[in-house]
């Protein structure tokens, strides 16, 4: 999307208010170019529907242009009525600046027809999200700066909330830290000031503030990190309470941001917008493409890329011949799918992909069919819903569904392929050495313990994180498990398949909890890899929480073991039951 930068002649500037004389005097003779910069002299940064930022020299300085642009009846209304963001983000620049909260300093803003505000520039800087990840995988000296910028994050949210004002739009994107020095982490800057307000703040505010920041990076922090931040921020505040107090209050007012938000996000699956749109082909088929991926697994080579729709219309022109054209190879052929692997053109690359055509097994189903979204539609918004919630699966790419009226008469999901082992595969391999001898680091006996090891912590986890979100998976096994490894430092990612059996749930009981438990226990209970140890790991995963404590874990195992024999029982019952009904002749 392009920026609305412009070479025409200039419009009449509306009232320009200036910071300071010396700001006058700075860029007084620059108007002009504020009004219509030149696409030639300015570098942009971030463009929105609302909004667009450049980057320029003006007088021999760099400076943040900001354009304010937002086509909505209410801006407009409100911009006719005198009010203008531009003058705000002025105000509470220096506002705060005065109060001892570090903001990039204001130069002069303008209200009228044109809004638009210029800022010195934060140099030398890197938002707070980027440098986070950056120094995460710094090792001692990251995690060090790290603790530094937990504590400046502390005393600047609490300088600002002192002050009394709130960020409505509080996250690391929107905070600037000064690279540079020994101190790097120390000295951080508050950006984007048009979203903040001012006037007397309840407890209940202040800690609904936090809880976007906490939303924000809560899966990039530990505890203890946290509390340190919230140990700053009640000294540089002032608020009274404990810390403990405070801390849950933050958690759970977090916990309902974080639901909020997931909320959003899923409704814009099934939207046109900067990451999906629809589509409509011939045929009766219609559909949902992806243009890109704001969540994205470790390794996906899809989510690296960029997709228009008619890329998708070319590459989709013909929905009935991607199982069956030259390069599919069927991986599955069942009475209820049909699975193939091909490789489709899009945008100029070429992307491995899955293409799965469901099949009804049985003719009601069709009643149902009219008043319920194809199963690969339903597949399609639930792999995106977990990647939201940073669960891995294979990126959903497309799903349609072809009609006739509300009759629904085939439907195909394509993901992105993934070239991963399943969960049974990788631990026989790494535990029995197989695995160890292909690595081109070859790791000790104790070192491929400890990397199964993880994976079993990470499996309890994973479901932990599938029912936390409201998930239930009637079919959590391992073979339904993947996990992706590059060899390397980074950590296993287990990638969740077979997304038939995953259900929202309004409220998930403590009875479909253990269910999901007991299924997964069983599935490891014939990979002959993972021993009592290896599964008795995986439950404690899954119980474990921050601030938990001790668990007493052994009312739980020995459920899980009574469970998991019953259902063993079961299985063999119904085996012994269809050898039977193969071996009796027809009549």
């Amino acid at each position: 999307m392009s920026a609305p930068v412009s070479d025409a002649a200039p419009r009449p500037p509306g009232r320009i208010v200036w910071a300071d004389e010396e700001a006058r005097a700075l860029l007084g003779g620059c108007v002009g170019e504020l009004q219509a910069p030149r696409p030639a002299a300015w570098e942009q940064v971030k463009h929105s529907v609302s909004r667009t930022v450049l980057r320029g020299r003006l007088a021999g300085r760099q400076v943040y242009l900001k354009r304010f642009h937002s086509p909505s009846p209410l801006r407009r209304l409100l911009r006719r009525l005198g009010v203008c963001d531009a003058l705000r983000e002025l105000r509470f620049s220096q506002y705060l600046l005065a109060h001892g909260v570090p903001t990039p300093r204001a130069l002069a803003a303008c209200a009228g027809a044109e809004e638009w505000l210029v800022t010195e520039a934060v140099a030398p800087a890197e938002p707070a999200d980027a440098w986070h990840e950056r120094q995460l995988r710094a090792g001692v000296e990251g995690a060090a700066a790290v603790r530094r910028a937990a504590a400046a994050m502390g005393r600047l949210v609490g300088r600002m909330h002192a002050a009394g004002v709130v960020h409505r739009d509080l996250h690391c994107g929107n905070v600037l830290v000064r690279t540079g020095g020994d101190a790097e982490g120390g000295e951080l800057v508050l950006m984007d000031l048009h979203r903040v307000r001012r006037g007397r703040l309840s407890r209940r505010a202040r800690a609904a503030n936090l809880a976007q920041l906490l939303h924000d990076r809560y899966h990039a922090t530990s505890r203890s990190d946290r509390l340190r931040f919230l140990k700053h921020y009640l000294a540089a505040s002032g608020a009274a309470g404990s810390l403990r107090g405070w801390a849950a209050l933050v958690e759970h007012l977090a916990r309902i941001h974080t639901r909020r938000q997931h909320r959003g996000r899923d409704a814009r699956v099934f939207g046109d917008g900067k990451y999906f749109a629809r589509v409509r082909l011939g045929g009766g088929w219609r559909g949902h493409v992806v243009l890109a991926s704001k969540r994205r697994m470790a390794g996906s080579l899809a989510a690296e890329g960029c997709f228009t729709q008619a890329d998708w219309a070319a590459a989709l022109a013909r929905p009935d011949e991607l199982l069956s054209a030259a390069g599919a190879k069927v991986v599955k052929d069942s009475p209820s799918t049909l699975l193939v692997r091909r490789r489709i053109e899009l945008g100029g690359r070429q992307v491995d992909v899955f293409v799965k055509r469901t099949r009804r097994r049985q003719a009601w189903k069709a009643l149902l069919d009219c008043f319920r979204p194809a199963r690969a539609v339903r597949a399609f918004a639930l792999g995106h819903a977990l990647l939201t919630r940073r669960i891995a699966t294979p990126l959903p790419l497309a799903a349609l569904d072809c009609r006739r009226g509300p009759l629904l008469l085939d439907s195909i999901l394509i993901t992105e392929a993934v070239d991963a082992p399943r969960l049974g595969d990788f631990v026989s391999a790494w535990l029995g050495g197989a695995g160890a001898a292909q690595a081109s680091a070859p790791l000790s006996g104790a070192e491929r313990r400890r990397l199964v090891q993880g994976v079993l912590d990470q499996l309890g986890r994973l479901l932990a994180a599938l029912h936390d979100s409201r998930f239930a998976h009637r079919d959590m096994k391992a073979s339904n498990l993947l996990v992706r490894w590059d060899g390397r430092a980074a950590a296993p990612e287990l990638v969740l398949l077979d997304l038939d059996g995953l259900s929202r749930r309004r409220l998930l009981t403590a009875r479909r909890r253990f269910q999901g438990l007991m299924r997964l226990n069983v599935s490891l209970l014939k990979c002959h890899a993972v021993n009592r140890a290896g599964r008795l790991r995986m439950l404690l995963a899954y119980l474990r929480r921050p601030g938990a404590g001790t668990i007493d874990y052994k009312p739980y195992w020995r459920m899980l073991e009574d469970w998991s024999a019953r259902k063993l029982r079961q299985q063999i019952r119904s085996r012994r039951r269809r050898q039977k009904a193969e071996r009796r002749p027809n009549p």
